[in-house]
């Protein structure tokens, strides 16, 4: 038989050390970039979270300050009325206040400091 012949009917299954660290570097490398990028979209996922996050927290804090605004013009306006209604006029012109008798005799209470309570009659 012709030898030519015969080696070309021979699968071979013979590969190189060289060839098997090539394939394991273009395996390691093909990983490594998968890896960066799935890194790359996940560090993207998250950028994208925290903004939503603080787009939210500074939604929220603009609606409390306007509430804030809003209730301290409120207790403003509730101080000005407090202080219409305590005013000596106001008080003076009340018909309870016509309506009450004088105190004849009157009898005090007299706290001091460092002193027991005197009742004096």
């Amino acid at each position: 038989m012709n030898s030519t012949i015969i080696n070309k009917n021979i699968k071979r299954t013979f590969s190189s050390s060289r060839k098997k660290e090539k394939e394991q570097f273009n395996f390691w490398i093909t990983s490594t970039y998968i890896a960066l990028l799935s890194l790359i979209c996940m560090l993207l996922l998250y950028y994208v979270w925290i903004l939503n996050v603080n787009a939210t927290k500074g939604y929220n804090i603009r609606e409390l300050e306007i509430e804030k605004k809003n209730l301290l013009m409120e207790k403003e306006l509730l101080d000005v009325k407090i202080a219409e209604l305590e005013s000596l006029s106001t008080i003076l012109k009340d018909d309870d206040l016509q309506n009450m008798e004088t105190i004849q005799e009157p009898k005090y209470l007299v706290v001091k400091d460092d002193v027991q309570y005197v009742y004096n009659d």
